[in-house]
């Protein structure tokens, strides 16, 4: 079998305005990503996904078609898509960096892998370890509306909030306040600044959260000077998640050795793809690290990617919930299948590799490339 195509498709897919996050990178109303879709010599086809986020993956829309399209594919024309460590390493000998794009490559490959063995990629990863991944919804915004929205996805089906962070540190123990009050002593609530406060922030913080007893803290200050976050960790009672701090191997391996955080938000397409990823959960799991899985609101093939990464990976083992939501961001997205919140968990589709189908009709109303 041999890779004979490798199609990149730019979609514009909107959000629901009603769940839009407002976070220290602005309001970001669509999924600006790119399809990709690989086709071998004998009929198969795989499905990635390019999900980024300008602000902290450095890369966007345009930079992943660019080079999916012209880097990429052409290094992977004629080989074939089950050996999957060597496309990667082709990949890395044409172009560096680019995780996003290459992590969107490597998912395809994975998927053509599943639906040739006839296996899910949870069970093709070493089977699951559990039959859902745990989720947490994320609020934002006015501190009565975060409040609001919080109620109403509780009554959805969602057991525990993340509350966005970051934009000025007075309004969000505001708004941290006020989520606390609509939803009571009993649920889950934890904030995620983004990088967004400065370390004096931070500090100030730190007892107004501890008041509200807030379930933990996400990346509240920027990842440089590294030193700092295990300085914050040693000062706070509650939970440090890493996750703007966590983007390679020796990233992890530093967060490890400086004992910086207490939990690490994986989020495999800022890793380079599931065997990177796969590296990163080996370490967490050897430090005894609680790992989450960490989101940009991606698609139905990303978000089923990851899914199967939850349900196949020990060290996520939902201490924090993981950010597997994009298909509750989106009014329609471009898959056919659903997926399903069962008692505060994401159930991903049934089937073969991802379990995901593109829907046809969806990709091109979305698709930005027509003319």
């Amino acid at each position: 079998m041999r890779i004979t195509e490798i199609e990149a498709i730019p979609v514009d897919v909107p959000r629901t305005p009603r769940v839009r996050i407002a976070s220290a990178y602005g309001e970001i109303p669509s999924a600006r990503f790119v399809l990709v879709v690989v086709r071998t010599d004998d009929g198969m086809t795989g499905l990635g996904e390019a999900s980024p986020e300008l602000d902290w993956t450095g890369e966007d829309i345009h930079s992943c078609w660019n080079c999916i399209r012209y880097y990429l594919a052409p290094a992977l024309i004629g080989h074939d898509p089950l050996r999957i460590q060597s496309a990667m390493d082709r990949m890395e000998a044409v172009i560096a960096k680019n995780p996003y794009a290459k992590a969107a490559v490597e998912m395809a490959l994975w998927d053509i892998t599943g639906k040739q063995a006839g296996l899910p990629l949870a069970e093709l990863w070493g089977g699951r370890v559990r039959e859902a991944v745990d989720v947490k919804f994320v609020v934002s915004g006015p501190p009565e509306r975060a409040g609001e929205l919080a109620n109403q996805v509780l009554a959805e089906g969602f057991r525990y909030i993340k509350i966005k962070t970051g934009l000025d540190v007075r309004q969000d123990i505001k708004r941290v306040r006020a989520v606390r009050d609509a939803v009571g002593e009993e649920i889950p609530v934890g904030v995620d600044s983004n990088m967004g406060w400065s370390y004096a922030e931070a500090l100030w913080a730190l007892p107004r959260l501890e008041e509200q007893g807030v379930a933990f803290i996400e990346q509240p200050f920027n990842r440089y000077p590294r030193a700092a976050l295990a300085e914050y960790r040693r000062l706070s009672r509650i939970p440090i998640v890493a996750h703007e701090s966590l983007f390679t191997l020796d990233d992890a391996l530093q967060l490890l050795t400086d004992r910086a955080a207490d939990i690490w938000a994986i989020t495999p397409s800022t890793h380079g793809g599931y065997l990177a990823t796969r590296e990163i959960l080996g370490l967490a799991r050897a430090g005894q690290i609680p790992c989450l899985l960490g989101s940009t609101i991606e698609l139905g093939i990303n978000s089923a990617f990851m899914a199967h990464i939850g349900l196949s990976s020990p060290s996520i083992d939902g201490t924090v919930p993981s950010d597997v939501i994009g298909p509750f961001y989106h009014e329609r997205d471009i898959v056919q299948e659903r997926f399903e919140l069962e008692n505060g968990a994401v159930v991903p589709p049934d089937g073969p590799g991802l379990g995901v189908s593109l829907d046809d009709d969806a990709v091109e109303a979305y698709r930005i490339d027509k003319e």
